[in-house]
């Protein structure tokens, strides 16, 4: 009982930790986790999103395609817990 009255909320934490762009952009600006390091980034989908509008050759039409992806995955996800879990149905009181 207390997990369908709960499941809203998880499920909205699980949606918003998609958008820590803030956090990573914050503390390195998406670059290397070590300082003159090359070997990979610490980049996540919001911040990859974000340079592939800013840069030099703007590409809006990937980055809203990625976007597009990636609204849909959340959605669907959140929409399958919310059915299993029951959040939406009325309780008899």
């Amino acid at each position: 009982m207390i997990l369908a009255v709960a499941a809203p909320t998880l499920i909205s934490q699980y949606t918003f930790n998609f958008n820590n762009f803030s956090i990573m952009y914050l503390f390195n600006s998406g670059g290397p986790g070590t300082v003159g390091g090359g070997a990979g980034s610490t980049d996540i989908l919001i911040s990859w999103i974000y340079r592939l509008t800013t840069g030099a050759a703007p590409q809006y039409s990937m980055a809203a395609a990625v976007t597009l992806i990636i609204s849909l995955i959340v959605i669907s996800i959140s929409m399958i817990a919310f059915k299993k879990l029951h959040a939406f149905d009325m309780e008899d009181v």
